[in-house]
């Protein structure tokens, strides 16, 4: 698999399922199967609509910047954009200390804990990148379990 080079796409909504074609058309053709890639889909959609979401300012245009590839077992998956800092890592897991009731659930970080979950590992760094700042995350997902 030679897709080890970043596609960029707008940061928008309406490009959400462009991007999740190509993260799938990748997984599937590092031979993760279709019930894996529906898990994948699942932490992608997390990762991927918090940087739309939250990442630019809603008058500014974002770019998003995806790399995916196999690194052995696991299939590696590159975010970068270039709107404000954030270390979704610092945050609390949600998840932690479960609350008895779903109306003592607080709003807010349950996206993160369930990537926490997705995937195996999950790495954040902010800097300068081939001329831009960037937040730049990298999932770790498993191909089969």
């Amino acid at each position: 698999m030679n897709r080890e080079e970043w596609k960029d796409f707008p940061a928008q909504q309406d490009s959400y399922e462009e991007m999740l074609s190509y993260a799938l058309a990748c997984a599937d053709e590092a031979g993760v199967s279709m019930k894996r890639q529906l898990k994948l889909q699942l932490g992608f959609e997390e990762a991927v609509v918090n940087v739309i979401s939250y990442a630019y300012e809603p008058e500014e245009e974002g770019k998003v910047w995806l790399k995916v590839y196999a690194d052995g077992n696991d299939l590696i998956i590159e975010i970068k954009d270039s709107g404000k800092p954030f270390n979704p890592l610092t945050k609390e897991d949600a998840l932690a200390n479960r609350p008895e009731s779903l109306e003592e659930t607080e709003i807010g970080g349950l996206g993160i804990a369930f990537m926490r979950r997705v995937f195996i590992d999950i790495a954040y760094h902010y800097g300068e990148e081939d001329g831009l700042y960037c937040n730049h995350l990298t999932l770790r997902f498993p191909m089969s379990q």
